[in-house]
């Protein structure tokens, strides 16, 4: 088996040649593998440089002329792909020699998807928002264990192109940041089991500010989450807390007063990781609320 690796591109000139670097570097044979770029129409030099990067290695360039949205630049990079196995990366993750190898030879236990694993890169100082980043998701679970649908993430995952097919890959009307992953996540999961792949590292080489990431979530609440609860309503109460004991609380729970206290206790690095969920869930809840108001769904 050999493998297809596709990676969306927006915007990302100061990350990319990291990225392309750590693919040139790989510990096994450059036929094994190809690497399939997509610039999704950026508007900084990212174009540039891949157009004018030499590559060591099979490297298929694919430019849009206008931002399409993840969810369909990484379609197109599937359509592209010569290989059975398709390993998802972000334009801004830099990896590991034994990465594509890692990778491969899980398909040898069986027909499987894998989330490897993502922090970020250790020369680049941790704020406390991002050390919470390093542990969320799948870091939490040991290497090896199954995981459900929801835990896809699509910086460092694998898939055999067949089950892709099969199931008609990204779902294209996630046009804004966030929610195409998760939902392919449970469709995948639904064919094959999805297991962790911790010593497959990827280091993210791009900082993110606590402001920043929430500014994300809000959008993610206000575009993406709407369509994924319309798509997956059984999803509504966890996401949402919905139902619970406690929901009759959260106008006063996520009140500004009690956010901007929590907020600031995190910018500090005073706080746990669960006051992080709990900013994270008010920025995307408040994107929510504000596309209800505006009836837009």
């Amino acid at each position: 088996m050999k493998a297809s690796i596709v990676i969306p591109a927006y915007n990302c000139k100061d990350f990319l040649s990291f990225t392309l670097n750590s693919l040139a570097n790989q510990d096994i044979g450059k036929e094994n593998y190809e690497v399939i770029v997509i610039d999704d129409g950026s508007s900084d030099n990212t174009a540039s440089l891949l157009a004018n990067y030499n590559a060591a290695f099979n490297l298929k360039k694919i430019f849009n002329e206008k931002n399409i949205g993840r969810a369909r630049a990484r379609n197109r990079g599937i359509a592209a792909a010569e290989n059975e196995l398709i390993i998802f990366l972000d334009s801004d993750i830099e990896v590991k020699p034994d990465f594509v190898r890692l990778h491969l030879e899980e398909q040898k236990k069986g027909v499987r998807a894998c989330v490897g694993k993502v922090v970020f890169h250790p020369d680049i100082k941790k704020t406390a928002f991002m050390k919470y980043l390093d542990k969320r998701g799948p870091a939490k679970k040991s290497s090896g264990e199954q995981l459900p649908g929801k835990y896809f993430r699509t910086t460092n995952a694998s898939v055999p192109k067949s089950i892709l097919t099969e199931i008609e890959s990204f779902d294209e009307n996630f046009i804004y940041y966030g929610g195409e992953d998760l939902e392919i996540g449970l469709r995948v999961a639904e064919k094959i089991p999805i297991f962790t792949l911790p010593e497959a590292i990827g280091y993210n080489r791009h900082a993110r500010t606590l402001l920043k990431g929430l500014d994300i979530i809000r959008v993610y609440g206000e575009h993406s989450l709407p369509y994924l609860l319309k798509l997956r309503p059984e999803l509504k109460k966890e996401i949402m807390h919905e139902g619970k004991i406690y929901s009759t609380l959260l106008p006063l729970i996520c009140s500004k007063p009690v956010y901007a206290i929590l907020y600031k206790a995190a910018q500090l690095g005073l706080a746990p990781a669960i006051v992080f969920n709990y900013l994270l869930f008010c920025s995307y809840r408040e994107g929510y609320l504000q596309t209800l108001k505006n009836k837009k769904i």
